[in-house]
């Protein structure tokens, strides 16, 4: 069976995404360098392809004023 990587995850498993431990997986959120959790169902999640844009570089926050 192949590996599966979550769509949303709890956050120690977030944070083992990131190659990070929890505690510093939640100071970055804390400092506003990573997402916030979404509330699922009652269970707070993050959202792994939203972590995998911005290791990529591929999400940015605040760039839709600047005028190239």
């Amino acid at each position: 069976m192949a590996n599966v990587t979550p769509l949303a995850a709890k956050e120690n498993t977030a944070a083992k995404l990131m190659d990070m431990s929890v505690e510093e997986f939640r100071a970055a959120v804390e400092a506003g360098a990573l997402p916030a959790a979404r509330d699922i169902a009652g269970k707070m999640r993050w959202d792994t392809e939203l972590l995998r844009k911005i290791v990529r570089g591929e999400f940015a926050d605040g760039w839709d004023d600047i005028q190239w």
